[in-house]
């Protein structure tokens, strides 16, 4: 901007604009629900049931998954630390450093501390929904879908199974991989997901072009 057009220019209504966005309401809540995960929902007898397929990586990326660390504790003030830890970019993470210290002391009290306040693992890959009862409209739809360690080795067991008379599949593969049933049930309080189970392999559809639609988005 020139000295003239400054001269020429009023930043009174865009100073005072500024100021009023500042001052809105302190106790306003913000929406922290990110609407591109999708998320299952149990039912009244407390279990949980919906049909997915894993989509393929998108152009560009090499995997069809990618991994996440993270912290969740409460501190001694009872106040929560929820945080991501920079150890997902092979970074130094002041959480995790601070947990070998205590782990490292020999005092079983601060061995109890660093258990608690460990880093948890999740994955997240894209997904196409193909059937929820507790949410239809979430069906032929795609989504991120964030998960652990327990339905990540059913995926791995889809792609290295153990017996020989089973075969393995890509199941994250549009036309040779397979739907995914994934149970949930509430076992001593959590969800346990020990049920879930591939259908055999088949198409996610018979039209090439939606499934290039579908991978696209």
């Amino acid at each position: 901007m020139s000295l003239d057009k400054l001269k020429s220019t009023n930043n009174l209504d865009q100073l005072l604009s500024a100021v009023k966005k500042d001052e809105k309401d302190p106790t306003e809540k913000k929406s922290y629900v990110d609407e591109r995960l999708w998320k299952p929902e149990l039912d009244t007898s407390g279990n949980g049931y919906a049909v997915l397929r894993f989509l393929p990586a998108i152009e560009g990326e090499d995997l069809p998954w990618t991994k996440l660390w993270s912290h969740a504790f409460q501190g001694p003030t009872g106040q929560w630390f929820i945080e991501n830890s920079l150890t997902t970019l092979n970074q130094k993470d002041p959480v995790s450093e601070y947990n070998s210290s205590l782990w490292n002391s020999g005092v079983e009290s601060d061995k109890e501390i660093a258990r608690k306040q460990k880093r948890k693992l999740q994955y997240y890959s894209n997904i196409y929904v193909v059937s929820d009862s507790k949410n239809p409209h979430n069906e032929g739809k795609v989504f991120l879908f964030r998960y652990g360690k327990k339905i990540f080795d059913k995926l791995m067991a889809a792609m290295q199974p153990e017996f020989e008379d089973e075969s393995p599949i890509n199941p994250f593969d549009f036309w040779k991989g397979a739907n995914f049933k994934l149970k949930i049930r509430k076992v001593d309080g959590y969800w346990n997901y020990d049920k879930s189970e591939f259908e055999a392999p088949s198409a996610i559809l018979d039209d090439d072009s939606t499934i290039e639609r579908i991978w696209k988005e």
